[in-house]
């Protein structure tokens, strides 16, 4: 197990590095104009720079305006965020926890509302609970997180609501660190953890739900029914078990396409991660600021799978087998 995990660690490090370099050189080539070969030559000081010393540059600062661009009027909850200047070192100690708080709050919210919903389909599968759970599914599959988020924020936010203002519910800029008040913290945080999970809250309830009515037609488990065991206990202690790798797998997986939300997310609430950013520093083109959010990124999705091959390793004897 350690070997493979030790190769599994050592195809992810390599990952990172080369897609770090990749993303230095097209950006040093299309947003700074660099030529090809200057862009290539100065990536691995930027790589030793970063990797090694810690030292991923620094940034001016940016807001809503494009370069040259007018002011935008001053309103409550600007369209973009902006950040001040300094070294991107800083900005990432500071925004960073915030993203993997509201990432790891999805997929755990995510990864368990799926698989109980998916366990429900599989035992009861005629049941209403059933049924309504896959409508639910197909909606939200078919409907994407920033449309849910401006449903919320229009219609139900505790200070923007145009049609009930319920005060449990989070509206924009209501974000509060954890180390100053838990509670509204938690307030604040609940709504978007739960429009983050819902697609992969999804794609796991599909996932548990046809891989779980397979096994549960398998010999090892009609024979665990016929000798009296429960349809709760069989499920739990036989079934589940089985499911569960490919589970962890498709959540690795899925993390790309979860960041993806995370940003959108904290856009919409105003949630001052680093990944809400992205817009100035994409009409700015601060280069710095672009590389961090893709040094993020990349590691958190290897970190993802790195953990979810882990898991396979741990309960999947077919995989321990083949490493």
């Amino acid at each position: 197990m350690r070997r493979y995990l030790a190769r599994r660690l050592g195809v992810l490090v390599v990952t990172v590095v080369a897609a770090v370099a990749i993303a230095d050189v097209f950006l040093n080539t299309t947003v700074e104009g660099h030529r090809l070969t200057s862009a290539i030559g100065g990536t691995p000081a930027y790589l030793f720079d970063g990797f090694v010393r810690g030292d991923f540059g620094a940034t001016f600062g940016g807001g809503c305006l494009p370069r040259g661009g007018v002011k935008l009027p001053d309103d409550r909850v600007k369209p973009c965020a902006s950040y001040p200047a300094g070294e991107i070192a800083d900005l990432l100690r500071k925004r960073v926890p915030i993203d993997i708080q509201l990432l790891l709050g999805s997929l755990l919210v995510g990864t368990l509302t799926g698989v109980v919903g998916g366990r429900i389909c599989a035992t009861r599968p005629r049941s209403a609970a059933a049924r309504l759970l896959h409508v639910a599914t197909a909606f939200q599959l078919s409907c994407p997180p920033y449309l849910l988020a401006f449903f919320v924020l229009t219609y139900f936010a505790h200070w923007s609501g145009m049609v009930l203002r319920l005060p449990f519910v989070s509206g924009q800029t209501d974000y509060v660190p954890l180390s100053q008040n838990p509670v509204r913290w938690l307030e604040a945080m609940w709504v978007p953890w739960l429009l983050c999970a819902l697609p992969l809250a999804a794609f796991v309830l599909r996932l548990t739900d046809h891989t779980m009515r397979e096994v549960l037609q398998e010999d090892y488990v009609r024979t665990a029914r016929a000798k009296g065991l429960s349809t709760k206990r069989v499920t739990n202690r036989h079934a589940l078990p089985v499911v569960t790798p490919g589970i962890a797998a498709m959540t690795g997986v899925n993390v790309s396409t979860l960041l993806i939300n995370v940003a959108v997310i904290e856009y919409g609430f105003g949630i001052p991660g680093f990944f809400r950013t992205i817009h100035a520093a994409s009409l700015r083109g601060d280069v710095p600021v672009l590389m961090a959010l893709v040094i993020e990124g990349v590691l958190l999705i290897t970190i993802a799978n790195f953990l979810a091959d882990a898991v396979q390793q741990m309960l999947d004897p077919r995989v321990r087998l083949q490493a």
